[in-house]
């Protein structure tokens, strides 16, 4: 079946569309990379499909399906490539632009692929100077009794020297 014919089978009824009023229509299948209910981005209906998504152990992972895919052979048609947390944004965004268009994969993917590849590993980043926590200051009320509460144990204890 062609993708034409499976975009517009699939394009106003399948389970991973997202419909929010009048507003544009989302989807949330794999390998849509700007999660937009359209046929260029669709992971359903086109066969080179692209999907970058976040790793467990942190980090990004890129996977393609490869161009000799076997329809039986599900796990062994795709190919994966693994980003780790402490890729730099330039290394990872060539990275994601050579797996699309640098080999002829999907070369109008190019520019979505490598803006949610740094996005991702932008969400992942930790800070260098976190914000610290301060206790909660006691105002009023609550400052007078918890000044009393500790009299009240000071009073109760017993010095020995």
């Amino acid at each position: 079946m062609s993708a034409d014919l499976q975009w517009l089978l699939i394009r106003k009824w399948n389970s991973f569309q997202v419909k929010g009023g009048h507003g544009p229509v989302f989807s949330k299948e794999k390998g849509n990379l700007l999660n937009k209910s359209a046929h260029k981005f669709s992971g359903l209906a086109n066969s080179k499909v692209i999907n970058i998504y976040p790793s467990v152990e942190g980090g990004v992972t890129i996977t393609k399906v490869k161009a000799d895919a076997k329809p039986n052979q599900v796990a062994s048609a795709r190919s994966h490539v693994a980003l780790k947390r402490s890729t730099g944004p330039r290394r990872a965004n060539k990275i994601a632009a050579a797996e699309t268009a640098g080999k002829g994969y999907r070369a109008d993917l190019r520019p979505f692929a490598v803006a949610r590849a740094s996005a991702l590993l932008r969400a992942q980043t930790r800070t260098a100077n976190p914000p610290k926590s301060y206790p909660q200051k006691l105002r009023g009320n609550k400052k007078a009794a918890a000044s009393s509460s500790a009299k009240k144990d000071d009073e109760d204890v017993i010095e020995l020297d």
